[in-house]
């Protein structure tokens, strides 16, 4: 992302946190599973061209997730912030026996950036269930590799492709704080609808790469601040969102 970008990251932030009274610093890891229909269909095809007998021993498998969110509390049911997530996958079409060996990689990372929407759903004491209805942007980054090898002779081609796209997520929350900790789990399906590939000139293609798939996994974070309650006003507040 541009400089520019991380620049209105920090001001947007900036302002929520001056308008709320309390703040969340949250990271998160887990597993992530991807459609990628579009690319297992090109997969496919180009099995259905090789003259000679191919397998797929690798196929966009799940894998690990990383990332996190900040958020602003503004009540006591409701937060907004800024999230963040990186995925890679890939899939693997290979061949060989004595005399050579073949295989095709596509290689796919994908940056998320979005804007969360939290909804406190149930709590008791310092546990509490929260629904979240995010959206944002996917941009993503693919490399097809191609490799040939017969004898002494190797024969291999490289491409590169992006895509941007858009996704809605919704996910459930379960948490539990601990004075200014907070660790918890979560589960959420990915709904990424858009995302044409395009080549290194811009040129789009019908096809889509498609992150959508479900996520599950943990996080841990802190927060700050206090949330302002009706008992404020007798000098109380509560100390939990």
């Amino acid at each position: 992302m541009t400089r520019s970008t991380f620049i209105l990251i920090f001001a947007i932030c900036a302002i929520l946190q001056l308008q709320a009274q309390k703040v969340e610093l949250v990271l998160t890891g887990g597993m992530a599973g991807y459609s990628m229909r579009d690319l297992k269909t090109l997969n496919s095809e180009l099995q259905g061209q090789i003259p000679f007998n191919t397998v797929v021993t690798d196929d966009f498998p799940m894998t690990f997730q990383f990332g996190g969110h900040f958020a602003v509390v503004f009540s006591n049911n409701y937060k907004l912030g800024l999230l963040y997530a990186f995925n890679s996958t890939g899939s693997r079409i290979a061949s060989g026996d004595y005399s050579g060996s073949y295989h095709f990689d596509n290689v796919v990372s994908g940056q998320t950036i979005g804007m969360l929407n939290g909804f406190r759903m149930y709590d008791y004491k310092a546990f509490r269930v929260d629904f979240q209805a995010n959206i944002g942007l996917v941009y993503s980054n693919l490399k097809m590799n191609e490799e040939l090898s017969v004898a002494d002779t190797t024969i291999s081609s490289s491409s590169k492709y992006t895509a941007l796209g858009i996704f809605l997520e919704p996910r459930a929350e379960f948490s539990y704080q601990w004075k200014n900790l907070k660790g918890g789990i979560y589960i959420g399906y990915f709904v990424n609808p858009m995302g044409k590939i395009r080549n290194a000139n811009g040129q789009q293609s019908t096809s889509t790469i498609n992150w959508s798939g479900l996520r599950f996994g943990i996080e841990i974070g802190i927060t700050g601040g206090s949330v302002k309650t009706k008992g404020e006003k007798a000098g109380k507040t509560k100390d939990s969102y």
